[in-house]
């Protein structure tokens, strides 16, 4: 059974600069729930990674991902440079590259992680221990069965899925709505009670308009699936990731053609 990087690796992961803080980049960890970030260029090159327990052995503090710092730890560790804690020109994979070959090099180095690049040496996604526990389980499946590994399915056909399931959500929504209006008109309600019943419905609402908006992405996506467009980026014919897909599935630019838009603007 063949096994590349890019199949088992995280997409378009979060990434943070070089001239940031070290104080940031446990930010971004704290909020993402993230161990490891790549550390990138204005080219989007893998210049360093930093991990949570580089942070965890320069800060003079207790640290936790699941508990943000207090103020007082904040203004004591607010002047320590990424530059000062991070790994420097750290080893990366091609997206392209055997699956063996990447956990070779994480065994060799003892390193949780490795940055994934593009043939042109942009970050391309994370490829950390998580994930090679992720595709040994897939091994140790279809090797036990004597049957292929569990089928990873495609972005279209999650998009399907999770079009469906919106669909459904928004339709019991609609449902409830009516008899919940139906209900209220037939109770006397005092002004506090009407006031809570506006505020509830003002949040479903805002929901129900964001799932609405999520749906209608997902459908542009999937009629450019149809005519063979979905995972392409229009301006430069280049790979969408699946990460950045799912994430935003009407997507039509890759992210750097994407970043290069904004710029222009």
């Amino acid at each position: 059974m063949s096994f590349e990087v890019k199949s088992y690796m995280t997409g378009q992961p979060v990434s943070i600069e070089p001239e940031a803080s070290a104080l940031a980049a446990l930010d971004l960890m704290i909020e993402h729930g993230i161990r490891h970030l790549p550390v990138v260029d204005g080219s989007r090159r893998v210049c360093g990674v930093v991990s949570f327990d580089d942070l965890r052995a320069a800060l003079p503090l207790s640290i936790s991902l699941r508990v943000p710092l207090s103020v007082d730890e904040r203004h004591a560790v607010c002047d320590l440079a990424l530059g000062e804690v991070m790994t420097y020109s750290p080893v990366t994979i091609r997206y392209d590259a055997p699956l063996e070959e990447a956990a070779q090099q994480m065994a060799d180095r003892r390193i949780g992680c490795l940055p994934v690049v593009d043939e042109k040496g942009r970050l391309d996604g994370i490829l950390s221990e998580t994930d090679l526990l992720h595709a040994l389980t897939t091994a140790l499946w279809a090797a036990r069965r004597g049957e292929p590994a569990p089928r990873q399915i495609g972005v279209a056909e999650a998009l399907e899925q999770e079009r469906s399931h919106l669909a459904g959500r928004l339709s019991t929504h609609d449902r409830q709505r009516q008899e919940i209006g139906e209900a209220r008109r037939g109770l006397p309600l005092d002004a506090a009670e009407q006031q809570s019943g506006v505020e509830t419905d003002w949040l479903t609402e805002q929901l129900a308009e964001q799932a609405s908006r999520r749906l209608r992405a997902i459908e542009r996506a999937l009629e450019r699936e149809q005519r063979g467009e979905l995972g392409t980026c229009e301006r430069c014919n280049g790979r969408i990731p699946e990460g950045r897909l799912l994430a935003l599935p009407d997507s039509t630019l890759c992210i750097r053609c994407a970043r290069e838009t904004e710029m222009s603007q």
